[in-house]
């Protein structure tokens, strides 16, 4: 079982069990297989571009390989940011209290990429986190349910059915103001090329 998301607010900590939602849980799910003349369940296969090798579930498997073909282990891979420079791997943050923000503005939600939803189960029975939850607050703080090279945001809300953390990370949003242009660059070649052309030709 998963270490538990542990959030500090004020003086107090308080600590959820945490389990995804997927989509199945709240639309349900449906599976189609495919069936042979004699009935029994079909298995899913490929074949290689020289028709040589039937290549069947668990036969393949994806890896990195340097400039000489030797295959690299994930474990000197390292992150390396849009300046070239080598991003720090950071850890989970299961099991340590996070510093919760909040409450937010509801809207902070809706700038969210929206990566993963988990349902919680705290642990305390009372407190002014989940009396604060309870009436409507939303509270954030970061998250990593495993080490990665980015920290998510995590928003912590309520309703009537129970507690959940909608986790992802946030979005920058340029708005373009009404009525305003903008120059569009020309390519010269293009307009060269534009400019050489005889219609009489068409």
């Amino acid at each position: 079982m998963a270490k538990p998301l542990m959030v500090s607010l004020g003086e107090e900590t308080f600590s959820f069990n945490l389990s995804e939602v997927e989509r199945g849980d709240i639309y349900g799910s449906r599976k189609r297989v495919p069936m042979d003349a004699a009935g029994m369940p079909c298995t899913r296969a490929s074949i290689s571009q020289d028709g040589r090798v039937l290549v069947a579930s668990g036969m393949s498997a994806q890896g990195y390989f340097d400039e000489r073909g030797h295959m690299v282990s994930r474990s000197s891979l390292v992150g390396v940011g849009a300046d070239g420079a080598v991003v720090e791997n950071k850890p989970s943050t299961l099991g340590i209290p996070q510093n919760l923000r909040g409450p937010v503005d509801p809207s902070a939600v809706l700038d969210l990429e929206l990566l993963s939803v988990y349902l919680l189960e705290p642990m305390q029975t009372e407190g002014p986190l989940l009396a604060g939850l309870k009436a409507g607050d939303i509270f954030e703080c970061d998250f990593n349910y495993t080490a990665s090279l980015e920290v998510e945001r995590c928003f912590m809300l309520a309703n009537e059915t129970g507690c959940f953390a909608l986790v992802g990370k946030p979005l920058s949003i340029s708005w373009i103001q009404e009525g305003a242009s903008y120059a569009v660059p020309i390519d010269s070649d293009e307009t060269q090329a534009s400019e050489d052309l005889d219609f009489e030709m068409l």
